[in-house]
């Protein structure tokens, strides 16, 4: 069993006994021996391993699921993606700040009580305690760092992929009818595979976006039976081959959301740019440094 190391100054941390927890049983028939020497082999290589899951996700779901999530593959919405996931970690960070300069604050109250009192042993139990959950918070702390450089990561990969140097609000606004367009032919082939059959929500989702649903079904019946001559031949498409497909058809149709802005708005851009951000043009930043 491992003694708590006395207070030296008010900072100093030192973790103590993190395996069997400083615990001394009153009636020793209740402890199996084996099993505490094999917690004591074993203990710090889980506890060293755990450290690769200290977030929810890898880095391979953080960026293959979670940022194309009802995005599909729209690069600007991916982005947005990236900004969201990574807005909630640093509400994570800012919160954890507050836990762990508490987590601190006891820490030091309890390195003193055990200093001043040292046969207290409840106190140096609660201080063991401390130090084993500081320990899993940092742990913790670090997975939120690592999933928010995997951020950062994918969302340079993102803008050196669809050669984006910079981007605004206007941009993405922009881009967001050929999403819609692209995502209502992906909801639609999901349906004809699901259930052979367009669901309502497909029919009104192509139907707001200025794409006739009954337009939509037959391009995707046709592209279906295309496939499946391909597999008949032996010749097993990638799913890339599917997301050429929706590209394609974004290309194709997305003009047509125009049609239907026109329609209900009486104009094709309805994207008013006066109020898309406050954030200076970088138009408008160019020509002023050019007069001055």
């Amino acid at each position: 069993m491992g003694d708590i190391v006395k207070k030296e100054t008010s900072t100093e941390l030192k973790a103590t006994d993190p395996i069997t927890f400083g615990i001394t049983p009153v009636s020793k028939s209740k402890i199996n021996p084996q099993a505490v020497a094999l917690v004591n082999e074993f203990l710090p290589e889980l506890d060293e391993k755990t450290k690769f899951f200290d977030r929810n996700n890898s880095q391979s779901t953080l960026s293959m699921m979670s940022l194309t999530m009802l995005n599909g593959h729209s690069p600007h919405r991916m982005l947005r993606q990236v900004l969201a996931e990574t807005e909630k970690r640093k509400m994570a960070l800012a919160e954890a700040q507050v836990s762990h300069a508490k987590a601190l604050k006891n820490i030091d109250k309890l390195q003193e009580k055990v200093f001043l009192e040292p046969d207290n042993k409840i106190a140096q139990a609660k201080l063991r305690a401390a130090f084993v959950g500081i320990e899993m918070m940092e742990s913790k702390i670090n997975g939120s760092f690592k999933d928010i450089a995997t951020l950062i990561t994918s969302y340079n990969n993102l803008k050196e992929n669809f050669g984006i140097e910079d981007w605004s609000e206007e941009e993405f606004e922009e881009s967001e009818k050929k999403h819609h367009v692209r995502r209502g032919f992906e909801l639609m082939y999901r349906n004809l595979l699901d259930g052979g059959r367009a669901s309502t929500s497909t029919i009104e989702y192509m139907q707001q976006y200025g794409v006739h649903p009954q337009v939509g079904f037959v391009e995707v019946q046709g592209y279906i039976s295309v496939v499946n001559e391909l597999i008949s031949k032996q010749q097993i498409p990638h799913s890339n081959h599917l997301e050429e497909f929706l590209d394609a058809m974004s290309d194709k149709y997305y003009k047509e959301a125009d049609k239907t802005t026109e329609r209900i708005f009486g104009k094709t851009d309805i994207t008013n740019t006066d109020i898309v951000s406050l954030i200076e043009k970088k138009d408008d930043k160019t020509k002023r440094s050019e007069t001055e």
